[in-house]
């Protein structure tokens, strides 16, 4: 008996007079915001977390500044060129490749890898721009960070004691490309000559105009640190384990350990907020859906109430009509899951497909809007929109089922 059922359902949707159709595209207008939003919001996060974080370590480990003391504990009362030495001493790690084996050793990390950093000068010609001098390792830095998409012009992996690689906005205030040279001095005092091995984009500006990467053996030789280095840049498998596994360091060493959440706590509070706004609108929506449902089905249940009696009247049970109209809101909430589902994943891949020509965004070309697709969030709406459909169907097939089959006839 439950092809009868359906075909009784089929039929109604069928001879609607346009409310089907406008039910059916009230839910999936329902879906389709959820799946752009949802698509919108993931772009917009996603793009926003791999400017600030992928041009990060997700932890890093550096050593303290030596024999540092607050200026109120110091009582001999050094000269100012006694305070100048002691600003331009360079932390460093000894024996770091011992600590790097250890860090690698820790679940959930992924790339271990040496670094030194210091403050310094780039000069072309006449024109001198200040800098902050990294050395690395090339192979493991483009592993530590996300710097595969992010190379402009050139290749990072040559950055060695001869060639670096730096940001568009120096290579712009200096009037470089690939190929020229430049000299590099740091605060110690030290000057080098090197060839432009690279130029990268890393979407945030004070990072394109002040770094300028070299390598580990040359960094080591301009901050006269000898075979030592002052960070161990680390990456986890998952960005959001980087607190656990940055407290995990803590406990194996005395040196100052950072991850990139602490240093960016009003940033997650951002995202955070952003995602609870996004969900009450998406609720929002789908609720308003529902009830656009739920008073259709009403009216269908006033309009067909003849129909319901004389079903009763040839023997329909109550089961059987609460079967009908429950099976009409789920046959409106497939409806509109597959409308909405399909015209909002249209949307997303017509957006994404929209390049801004010269801009990036989260390491990758920007887009008039940024979308990041998930099957997921689709799969998630066409759901809500069938439970949807149901649950508001409950009501009036239950209305339907109480109908007294003689005042049906009558009044219809």
């Amino acid at each position: 008996m439950r092809g009868f059922e359906l075909k009784i359902a089929w039929r109604h949707l069928i001879k609607s007079h346009g409310q089907t159709e406008l039910t059916v595209g009230a839910v999936a207008v329902g879906v389709l915001l959820v799946v752009f939003l949802s698509s919108l919001i993931n772009g917009l996060q996603i793009g926003l977390v791999e400017d600030v974080v992928g041009s990060i370590p997700h932890i890093s480990v550096q050593a303290a500044s030596p024999n540092a003391k607050p200026l109120w504990r110091i009582t001999d009362k050094p000269s100012m060129s006694t305070l100048e030495k002691m600003t331009t001493r360079s932390k460093r790690i000894g024996e770091w490749e011992r600590m790097q084996a250890a860090i690698a050793a820790i679940p959930g990390v992924r790339v271990v890898a040496p670094a030194v950093e210091g403050d310094g000068l780039v000069t072309r010609g006449a024109m001198t721009v200040g800098a902050r001098v990294i050395g690395v390792i090339p192979d493991e830095q483009i592993r530590v960070i996300s710097l595969k998409n992010r190379i402009v012009e050139g290749d990072f992996t040559k950055v060695d004691a001869q060639n670096i690689a730096i940001g568009t906005k120096m290579a712009d205030d200096l009037g470089v490309k690939v190929g020229n040279r430049l000299r590099v001095t740091s605060n110690l005092g030290v000057t080098e000559s090197f060839r432009v091995a690279a130029i990268f984009d890393m979407g945030i500006e004070q990072i394109n105009e002040t770094a300028v990467y070299m390598g580990l053996e040359a960094a080591q030789a301009m901050f006269k640190l000898g075979k030592d280095v002052t960070n161990i840049h680390i990456r986890s498998a998952e960005m959001y384990d980087a607190n656990a596994i940055a407290n995990h360091i803590r406990g194996i060493t005395t040196l100052t350990v950072t991850s990139w959440m602490e240093s960016n706590v009003s940033f997650l509070d951002t995202m955070r907020m952003q995602n609870t706004a996004a969900a009450i609108i998406q609720g929002m929506t789908l609720m308003a859906s529902a009830f656009g449902v739920a008073s259709v089905m009403i009216v269908f249940v006033v309009q067909k109430s003849k129909d319901i009696g004389i079903l009763k009247s040839m023997g329909a049970t109550c089961k059987q009509i609460r079967r009908v109209f429950i099976l009409e809101g789920l046959g409106v909430g497939l409806g509109g899951a597959l409308l909405g589902s399909g015209i909002g994943s249209g949307l997303c891949f017509l957006v994404t497909s929209l390049k801004i020509p010269g801009q990036m965004f989260g390491g990758k070309q920007a887009t008039i809007i940024p979308m990041q697709f998930d099957l997921n969030y689709v799969l998630l709406a066409s759901v809500v929109a069938l439970a949807m459909g149901l649950v508001a169907s409950i009501i009036p097939a239950h209305r339907a089922a109480k109908l007294d089959p003689v005042e049906a006839i009558r009044q219809g």
